[in-house]
């Protein structure tokens, strides 16, 4: 059985930043480049594209801040064959178990690489927003004097992708 943090990890990190949105960045700076044309791509980007950073970048957070509860191996202690024994036995196991983990895994170092990478893309995310915020509707002309924010954006969302990729996607129990 899949866990819900391991399935809503690859969903975010795989299904969705590294196969959909990390391309569509790089697609978007091509074009501000002039080494790719799609028309129908760019005149949607700042209005679909772009603004899914704010519908699924919330969701890595969570699974940073979560991640050291229910990938934790003492979540083991309700499963076969320890759910045989005790709840005291259990409860002092799974204890123990979470402890060991902690000092064998660096798992808040993990956790807190995630939540800084999440800061930096919403911050780099923000700057972009200021940009278009004070100049509607501007040309793809005009947009390509922001490419290095755009190109920033990417590089940060690259950095989180990294970062979500350190973090095991298995319940490590060695």
């Amino acid at each position: 059985m899949i866990a819900s943090w391991q399935k809503r990890r690859s969903d975010f990190n795989h299904d969705w930043l590294k196969n959909r949105y990390l391309p569509a960045l790089a697609k978007w700076i091509n074009i501000l480049d002039e080494s790719v044309e799609d028309p129908v791509f760019e005149k949607g980007f700042l209005t679909s594209v772009l603004p899914q950073w704010a519908k699924y970048g919330p969701e890595a957070r969570p699974l940073a801040e979560c991640f050291d509860i229910e990938m934790s191996p003492s979540i083991l202690a309700s499963s076969a064959p320890l759910v045989r024994h005790t709840e005291s036995s259990r409860q002092w196991l799974s204890t123990l178990v979470h402890a060991l983990w902690l000092s064998r895994y660096p798992i808040m170092r993990w956790k807190s690489d995630v939540i800084a990478c999440v800061n930096s893309t919403d911050e780099a995310y923000g700057q972009l927003l200021e940009l278009i915020q004070a100049q509607p509707n501007p040309s793809t002309f005009e947009l390509r004097s922001w490419r290095l924010e755009f190109e920033e954006f990417q590089t940060r969302c690259l950095a989180l992708a990294k970062c979500m990729e350190v973090i095991p996607s298995r319940v490590l129990v060695t």
